[in-house]
């Protein structure tokens, strides 16, 4: 590695956010201003995310997790309902579905989508009435994996085609479309992540946004001790959490929004920065090309031959952080365990949670890189094949 080149010297990790000083001073404002937990920064930028998505409500809490926990219990779930949810993502909604009393049946993704498809989800659907299952208050999750929106018409004509409520695991997806819709525009109810890998970042954080009035009610008031306030007076509507956000965050979020077109742009330039480079290489596939995906996480596929584990080694050693894509939650051992599933029918994501690579994909990643990034990839796959 030579000395004297900057780019080739430094270490590239997988992600990294960008936070600029602007943003780092409003912050500190919030903090010295001393409110820091849920106030009037919150609502600006429960404001601001329902602006960006053409959307009614939003409703900001600590982690799309906890969007999640409150978005089943919106739906006022039956115990034991099935909760159908693709195996390839990581196990939030799977948790969650568990911790509210439903039972998650994990279905088949796309090889090349890494998301659930109108088929698949039927097959899943027809293997539970099959084995007797009753599908009575089930519930579909669509995970828009790694930024882009999963088929939403056909999905929705499945589940609704069973009598199945949906709502969006948009973890990933900020920012997307489908068809020029906003991801959050097709289930009742969809949940963003602010995590620091995510394509912009809160620290820890999320929100759950809805064009149903009632939902959105119903879970401001259980993210807050399930306290609604009516003419100044509280009222304990339900048996709550303290899931909220705090003020400064929020303002961290706020800086975000104001970056994020910006910072949207750059991924999809670094995406097809890598179609240009790998394409063609022999030893893996690549992810589906869309121009209304966010790449909160650039995923290739390792040909079976090569050893994952190696390649991350072998890259790291050459100066790129590179990890694995997700997990295949149905491999995973309390769902193995608790909620068997057959493998038969999840092969694809086994597959993608073996053979998933997952490259740099943030702002400090310049165009330049992906030159190193794919040789780099290249020398490590000869390396340990």
């Amino acid at each position: 590695m030579s000395s004297g080149n900057k780019s080739a010297d430094r270490f590239i990790p997988m992600a990294k956010p960008w936070i600029d000083e602007s943003t780092i001073n409003e912050v500190g404002a919030v903090l010295r201003s001393g409110w820091i937990v849920q106030g009037s920064q919150v609502s600006a930028f429960e404001e601001a995310i329902a602006g960006h998505h053409r959307i009614s409500e939003a409703v900001a809490v600590s982690s799309a997790t906890a969007g999640l926990h409150l978005a089943y219990l919106a739906l006022d779930p039956l115990p034991g309902a099935p909760c159908f949810i693709p195996s390839f993502a990581w196990p939030s909604a799977a948790n969650m579905a568990v911790q509210t009393g439903l039972r998650p049946v994990f279905v088949e993704v796309d090889p090349s989508t890494f998301n659930l498809t109108g088929n698949s989800l039927e097959a899943a659907i027809q293997s539970e009435k099959l084995s007797g299952q009753d599908l009575t208050g089930g519930i579909v999750v669509a995970v828009h994996e790694f930024g882009l929106c999963a088929p939403m018409p056909e999905v929705i004509a499945a589940a609704e085609k069973h009598g199945l409520m949906v709502i969006e695991d948009a973890a990933c997806a900020f920012g997307a479309t489908l068809n020029g819709s906003p991801a959050g525009h097709f289930g009742k109810m969809a949940v963003f992540s602010f995590h620091p890998r995510k394509s912009m970042t809160t620290g820890e954080g999320g929100c759950i946004v809805t064009n149903d009035k009632s939902m959105a009610t119903a879970v401001r008031a259980l993210r807050n001790h399930g306290q609604h306030v009516d003419n100044g007076e509280r009222i304990f509507i339900s048996a709550g959490f303290n899931y909220r956000m705090t003020d400064f965050q929020a303002a961290l979020g706020l800086g975000q929004m104001r970056l994020f077109d910006e910072m949207l742009a750059h991924r999809r330039s670094i995406a097809a920065a890598y179609f240009e480079a790998l394409e063609g290489l022999p030893f893996l596939s690549l992810p589906e090309w869309s121009d209304e995906h966010t790449w909160q996480t650039f995923m290739v596929v390792l040909d079976e031959s090569i050893d994952r584990g190696r390649v991350i080694d072998a890259m790291a050693t050459r100066g790129i952080g590179c990890g694995p894509g997700s997990v295949a939650a149905h491999e995973l051992q309390f769902f193995s365990k608790k909620y068997p599933s057959n493998p038969e029918s999840l092969t694809i994501s086994s597959r993608l949670a073996a053979q998933g690579l997952a490259l740099p994909m943030h702002h400090f990643v310049a165009v330049a890189d992906i030159m190193r990034i794919a040789q780099a990839l290249e020398a490590s796959a000869a390396e340990v094949g």
